[in-house]
């Protein structure tokens, strides 16, 4: 079965942020052997778990946007 592209994307990004594989199975709430089968593109990850994987990568990414600085009130 071939998977999205974008399941294997985002899960792999979301193991970049976290610091590995072992360290998004514990924060997706998943055994370190079905990642590897959502990794490996052998199954589809649960619905649960790739939403935690984008919201994860998404306040990332969203972080590392310059803050826009505030506007100067009129005097």
């Amino acid at each position: 079965m071939q998977l999205p592209d974008v399941y294997l994307r985002t899960l792999q990004r979301a193991a970049q942020i976290v610091g590995g594989e072992q360290a998004l199975a514990v924060h997706l709430r998943v055994t370190p052997s079905h990642l590897v089968l959502w990794l490996n593109g052998l199954e589809e990850p649960t619905t649960k778990a790739f939403l935690l994987a984008v919201d994860l990568v998404s306040e990332h990414e969203l972080a590392q946007l310059p803050q826009p600085r505030p506007i100067p009130e009129p005097d």
